[in-house]
């Protein structure tokens, strides 16, 4: 048993400062690594004087220091580490104060201290400042977005992960390998405690929420633009009689012209746990599905069963608790076996993957999706894809999807839909999603039409349901059908958004589904805001999450339009809602410009263009089109194309720039459609050369 004790104090900077990897400071009981790991990213770990370091945390990618670090240590042992963005002072005698680029103090003070097999990091901070990240609160239930307290840990609907970051420009993250790491802040004074002996701790600095989002991402490595497929419409359901029932399905999403890419199976697509049913998916299945633009998406547990389970038993490669059939991903050579099972199923055309039940133990989703990705990319040029139920930080450089569980499928597990999602964006997870409709019973059919249309406006819009409860949009009635379809067509409509800003999220860890605080910082009504949110930076979602049709809407000061109506509408005050049944509330901001594609009835099914591009006035504007293959990693080597589109209001004039890039497949000659809220239009033919639109 040992203690230690250090507090937080300014220090005697005397010494020499140089470039060096790291630093140790000897404190009682303890040494401290310190260094950076990029510009803004400081790290730190505490462990036992006697001991070795630990293990670097698989959650991280950034593990070398930043070798353009100042460091300096003096001759009493202060170590301070500086880099453009700010200064970390580690003390024998004190422990951490954390400075940004101007000197201003934004950790003045703290303690670190280790006794009784844990670690302990209390520090204080402004009393204003408010913490979002970690997560949600449990399944069917968000929490708030902001986190005062919590414990780390993954379960069914629910992540909790020990990141914190602050409105005051600076945040934390304990990238220990382990659950029940606990946090509580109280009176200006965040108190972290872990469960073992050590401490692996990040600090980032940075002049706003963005950029505490863009250190995380680039600590615990950007996410990939998902398949291009993925930002379509997805079906998922638990129960099938065999091939004719599951091929029926497909059909009748193509003669009702319902666009859809991608069937998601559960139980019902194998057997000996790798192995294609013959009873529901005979040989050439795939390929039938392929050729009426569809992917197949199966379902993947970490257990093995029967001979498989005796093998692996023999080997040493399944963990012993709690089930004692998972198996141990964090074995090379477990992982190898367990992947090369998979090559044929790959090779007939599996397009994703879906992850269920990997929350034995906190990375074991993580080294799941992990083992994926390494065995797919060595593979396939083709995007990795999961879709897991719980994740760990770093998921989703791996290609991780997540969604919230197996939730009721009630209104009120509806209305905390949005929270879960935000509070997941919040935590570092861009890509997300939920069972549309629910899992554990029927929906109403007005609550499925409302589900599906909250569906359009985030990440990953996947419909899902417990064994036989029907998820079509036919099983429903003809109006909930007409509602449903009109709402996957937007869908379809905005997927050139999506992807443009999906580019965006992996350049700068911006996620997708935003709540309204982060655009507008100042406004208290949207600190805790959860029923509406922000696609991107423009578009404002506020669907319909109560049963009759009506909402209020809180606009955020400024000019808006409404996205169904054009409607000119100021913010800064709340719209009362009454929407039928086919209507979604969404509005623009001004000063943006928004590119819609054609309804598609798959991704892989017609070209995506004409493109409409609406511009919404009253500000000036900027839009960059993105575009790539859709399916593969060339895009990280060039192979993209952008499109840089600019609206001066002054003029009242649209100027699209010169095209950037290239990639295989590409349209070079694109037909616009330029819209105004007021109806005026102009068509034009872009071949990739600037080209003016005035009005």
């Amino acid at each position: 048993m040992f203690s230690a004790s250090v507090t937080l104090c300014l220090l005697s900077l005397s010494g020499v400062a140089h470039a060096a990897s790291a630093e140790i400071v000897n404190a009682p009981g303890l040494k401290i690594d310190v260094s950076a790991v990029d510009p803004g990213v400081f790290h730190l770990v505490a462990y036992p004087s006697a001991a070795a370091p630990p293990a670097a945390s698989p959650f991280v990618a950034k593990t070398t220091p930043w070798a353009k670090a100042l460091i300096r240590k003096n001759a009493s042992g202060t170590v301070t580490v500086q880099t453009p963005q700010g200064t970390l002072e580690v003390s024998p005698a004190g422990h951490v104060r954390l400075l940004d680029s101007k000197g201003r103090a934004l950790l003045p003070s703290g303690t670190i201290g280790a006794a009784n097999g844990a670690v302990t990091l209390t520090l204080a901070h402004d009393k204003n400042e408010r913490f979002y990240g970690a997560g949600n609160a449990g399944m069917n239930r968000s929490g708030d977005l902001t986190h005062p307290s919590g414990n780390s840990g993954v379960g069914n609907g629910w992540t909790r992960v020990p990141f914190l970051w602050s409105t005051g420009g600076w945040s934390t993250f304990i990238a220990n390998n382990q659950t029940g790491i606990s946090w509580k802040e109280e009176g200006g004074s965040l108190t972290w405690t872990t469960p073992g002996p050590f401490l692996d701790l990040y600090l980032s600095v940075a002049p706003n929420s963005y950029g505490l989002l863009d250190a995380q991402s680039r600590l615990t490595g950007p996410a990939p633009i998902p398949p291009r497929w993925t930002f379509g419409f997805m079906q998922s359901r638990w129960g099938y009689k065999d091939a004719a029932d599951i091929q029926d399905k497909w059909t009748q999403f193509r003669d009702r012209k319902i666009p859809i890419d991608a069937f998601i199976y559960d139980y019902d697509w194998f057997q000996n746990d790798w192995d294609f049913n013959p009873k529901t998916f005979p040989a050439g299945s795939l390929a039938k599905m392929k050729d009426i633009g569809l992917r197949f998406v199966g379902i993947r547990k970490p257990r093995v069963t029967g001979a498989n389970l005796d093998y692996a038993r023999r080997q040493g490669w399944v963990l012993s608790s709690p089930l004692g059939t998972d198996l141990r991903f964090d074995l090379p050579v477990a992982q190898y076996w367990w992947w090369s099972k998979h090559i044929p199923l790959m090779q007939e055309g599996a397009a994703g993957w879906w992850n269920d039940e990997v929350e034995q133990s906190g990375d074991e989703g993580f080294l799941m999706a992990k083992t994926e990705w390494d065995g797919w990319r060595a593979m396939s040029p083709s995007r990795v894809w999961s879709i897991n139920r719980a994740f760990s930080p770093g998921m989703q450089r791996y290609g991780g999807t997540v969604w919230t569980g197996d939730i009721n499928s009630d209104w009120g597990t509806l209305q905390n839909q949005p929270g879960t999602l935000l509070n997941w964006s919040m935590a570092g997870m861009p890509y997300i999603a939920e069972d549309i409709g629910g899992f554990q019973s029927t929906p109403s059919p007005e609550l499925y039409a409302r589900w599906i249309e909250q569906g359009v406006f985030i990440p990953i819009m996947r419909a899902h349901g417990n064994l036989d409860s029907p998820r079509w949009p036919w099983a429903f009635g003809n109006d909930v059908e007409a509602a449903t379809k009109k709402a996957i067509e937007l869908r379809y409509r905005l997927i050139p958004y999506f992807y443009s800003f999906a580019a965006q999220t992996e350049a700068t860890g911006a996620p997708l589904m935003r709540p309204l605080f982060l655009e507008f910082p100042k406004e208290e009504k949207t600190f805790n805001l959860q029923d509406e949110w922000l696609v991107g930076d423009r578009l404002l979602a506020a669907p319909i999450l109560t049963e009759g049709g009506a909402r209020d809407v809180y606009l955020p000061a400024g000019k808006w339009y409404d996205f169904n109506t054009s409607a000119s509408i100021d913010g800064g005050q709340t719209q009362h809602v009454q929407a039928a049944l086919d209507f979604i509330p969404s509005y623009v901001r001004a000063g943006t410009i928004l590119p819609l594609g054609p309804v598609l009835q798959s991704t892989s099914l017609g070209a995506v263009d004409p493109l409409e591009v609406r511009v919404y006035p009253g500000a000036d504007a900027g839009f960059t089109l993105y575009e790539d293959d859709g399916d593969t990693y060339a895009y990280q080597k060039g192979a993209a194309s952008r499109i840089p589109m600019r609206w001066n209001d002054r003029t009242q004039t649209l100027t699209v720039g010169a095209r950037a890039g290239s990639y295989p497949g590409m349209l070079a000659t694109r037909h616009l459609n330029v819209v105004l809220p007021g109806g005026a239009h102009k068509g034009v033919v872009y071949t990739g050369g600037e080209i003016k639109i005035g009005f």
